[in-house]
Parts: structure tokens; sequence; C-alpha cells
């Protein structure tokens, strides 16, 4: 499997954040980490892992 797309994004996600943080003084690290929390969820949704997740429960609340 190649994660690098997935790697490469989380990098670009992390120089964004720092040079929000930077530019912004106001900006508290618990929101910033709150940020990058809700980031790698939804880098992790879109991997086959995480597609494969979302099938499965999809499929399991589903009612005939």
């Amino acid at each position: 499997m190649n994660y690098l797309p997935h790697l490469i994004a989380l990098v670009i996600g992390c120089i964004v954040l720092w040079t929000i943080k930077r530019k912004y003084k106001k900006i508290r690290n618990r929101e910033l980490i709150i940020v990058f929390i809700l980031f790698v969820i939804l880098i992790a949704l879109f991997t086959e892992l995480g597609m494969a997740l979302i099938k499965r429960f999809i499929s399991f609340i589903q009612v005939e």
C-alpha cells in the first residue's frame, strides 16, 4: 500500500498550521491540536483501510 501521498499531506498540514500559528499569535495550541486531529481523521478516511471501515459500518447499520 502506498501511503506516501497521505504522509505528504500530513507534513504540508503541519507546515500550514505552524505558519498560521506564527502569523496569528492569539491562536492557542489547544485549538491547533484539535484542528490537526481532525485533519488526521480526514486523511485517514481516504485510505483504503478507512474506506473499508466505512463500507463495513454502512453495511452493518443497513436494515433489510
